[in-house]
C-alpha cells in the first residue's frame, strides 16, 4: 500500500506537469502560428491540425490529474485542488475543441472559395493578356515586326510558324494563342482540384477528431 505521503507528493507532480503539457501546447501552437498569415485560408487550416496533433498531451494530463484525484484521500485538499484543475482543464480545451469543429468547415469553405476566385483571377488576366497580344499581332505589318512581338511577349514554346502570307502567319499566331489559353485554364482548375482533394481528408480529420476530442473531455469532466 502506497503511504499517503507519497500519493500526495505524486499529485503535486501531476499537478506541475499538467500545468507543462498546457503550457508546451500552447508554445507549440503560437511557434507553429508565426508567421501570421491570417488572410490565407490555409494557414488556419494547418492551425487546427496542429491543435488536434497536440490534443493526446491534454488528454494526458487530465488524465494525471484524475488519477492523483484517486490516490488521494476524498475531501482532502490535495485532492480538492487535482479535482479542481482537472475540471477546468478538461473544461476549457472541451469548448476549444468543440469550436474547432465549425471553424474547420468554415476555414475549408473559405479555402473552396479562395481558390476558386484566385484561379478565376488568374484566368481573366491570362484573357486579357491574350486579347492585348491578338491586338498588337492584328496591328503588326510585317513578318519581322510579328517574330520581334512574339520574341518579346516571351510566350513559350508555341508551334513554328508555317508558310504563308502575313495574314495566314497572324491567324497561326491566334489559333495557338487560343489553345495555349485553353491550356492554361484548364492547369490552374486541375491544380485547384488537387489542392482540394489534398486538403479534404486532412479537414475531415480534424473534423470528426476534434469533436471526438471535445466530446470525450466533457464526459471526462462530468465524470471526475
Amino acid at each position: 500500500m502506497i503511504s499517503l505521503d507519497r500519493r500526495a507528493a505524486f499529485a503535486r507532480r501531476t499537478q506541475w506537469l499538467a500545468i507543462v503539457l498546457e503550457a508546451l501546447v500552447l508554445l507549440s501552437l503560437v511557434s507553429g502560428a508565426i508567421p501570421l498569415r491570417l488572410l490565407q485560408p490555409v494557414w488556419w487550416l494547418r492551425l487546427f491540425d496542429s491543435a488536434l496533433n497536440l490534443a493526446p498531451l491534454l488528454l494526458l494530463a487530465v488524465m494525471l490529474l484524475r488519477m492523483s484525484c484517486v490516490l488521494l484521500e476524498s475531501d482532502s485538499r490535495q485532492e480538492r485542488v487535482s479535482w479542481r484543475r482537472s475540471q477546468q482543464l478538461a473544461f476549457r480545451w472541451a469548448w476549444i475543441f468543440a469550436l474547432l469543429v465549425p471553424l474547420q468547415l468554415a476555414g475549408f469553405a473559405w479555402l473552396w472559395a479562395d481558390s476558386d476566385s484566385q484561379v478565376n483571377r488568374q484566368i481573366n488576366q491570362g484573357e486579357r493578356n491574350v486579347a492585348a497580344l491578338r491586338s498588337r499581332i492584328g496591328a503588326s505589318s510585317s513578318e519581322a515586326e510579328l517574330r520581334s512581338l512574339l520574341a518579346s511577349a516571351n510566350l513559350g514554346p508555341m508551334a513554328p510558324l508555317r508558310g504563308g502570307s502575313l495574314a495566314d502567319q497572324k491567324q497561326q499566331l491566334s489559333d495557338a494563342l487560343a489553345i495555349q489559353a485553353s491550356q492554361l485554364s484548364g492547369n490552374l482548375r486541375e491544380q485547384r482540384a488537387a489542392l482540394l482533394g489534398n486538403t479534404l481528408p486532412g479537414s475531415l480529420r480534424v473534423l470528426f477528431g476534434a469533436a471526438i476530442v471535445s466530446g470525450f473531455l466533457f464526459l471526462l469532466r462530468r465524470n471526475i
